[in-house]
């Protein structure tokens, strides 16, 4: 009796599960208020955007490869060409506060200093997992980037980056996020290796934006095609999906003040207040 009533038990407490995930995957509304752009001079094709929490600023990269300082109301602070690379995405390191851009093709991450806007070091990062191709050289790269810390890894936390891919067809290039590790402590190199350690496959395409919520150790990742916001934990678990505003969303951050801005590739910077965040 008792281990057929630990077997229902079980079952019960799989088929939960099963259909908690299923209703994770139905889009509902975002729950925000509306603030509206904030860019006092458009950005063209803005392509990523981050909040950097000790300088209270935003910064924005566009596709010519310029690196842009805005402060949370859109007054421009600095901007800067970075040898006319195709920048997708940008992060934050909240610890040590450098920045950090996904530069697509190149499948390589830039190690940017926030008061100066100088690349420091250049991390290539390794396209196979396990002998598998996760970035498909030629293919469509690397469109989203964001840092998660971590006490207990020796780089002091990881990367996530979003391979953009519009086909799921079998052998196609694939729709995934990575986590990838890069030297940042143990090694001095001005240009090294960054290896991808694990991966979750998305059955969604255009991935363009990645954020990391420390409130809720979350990953917030958008697709421009579908306008959905997906929120996911890091071992690939489906939280929430939400339908996003807006058109041609290609970044995303938080600033954990319970406001979200989103780089709009029309050179807009929308900001909303996210009630799930205040």
């Amino acid at each position: 009796m008792c281990v057929s009533a630990l077997l229902v038990y079980f079952l019960i407490r799989i088929e939960d599960a099963d259909r908690k995930e299923k209703a994770a995957l139905i889009p509902t509304e975002l729950p925000y208020t509306w603030v509206g752009n904030i860019s006092k001079t458009p950005i063209t094709e803005p392509s990523g955007v981050t909040y950097h929490p000790e300088r209270r600023t935003l910064f924005v990269v566009d596709d010519e490869g310029h690196i842009h300082e805005i402060r949370p109301d859109g007054t421009v602070i600095q901007t800067k060409a970075l040898q006319a690379l195709d920048l997708e995405g940008i992060t934050t390191h909240p610890i040590t506060g450098w920045l950090y851009a996904a530069v697509e093709d190149d499948e390589t991450i830039l190690e940017i200093d926030p008061q100066t806007l100088t690349i420091h070091r250049e991390f290539k990062i390794n396209r196979t997992f396990e002998g598998k191709p996760l970035l498909k050289k030629g293919g469509m790269g690397i469109e989203a980037i964001t840092f998660v810390p971590d006490a207990t890894h020796p780089e002091g936390g990881t990367f996530w980056i979003g391979n953009q891919s519009f086909s799921r067809k079998p052998g196609g290039e694939p729709s995934v996020i990575c986590e990838v590790s890069v030297p940042l402590l143990t090694s001095n190199a001005t240009e090294a290796e960054g290896t991808i350690i694990r991966y979750i496959e998305m059955n969604l395409l255009d991935i363009s934006g990645l954020a990391y919520n420390a409130k809720a150790d979350s990953l917030v990742l958008i697709s421009d095609t579908t306008n959905l916001l997906v929120e996911l934990k890091r071992d690939g678990t489906h939280l929430q999906r939400y339908l996003l505003p807006g058109d041609d969303q290609e970044g995303i951050t938080l600033d954990g003040l319970g406001y979200m801005y989103i780089a709009q590739e029309n050179g807009q910077i929308i900001k909303l207040a996210d009630r799930r965040l205040r």
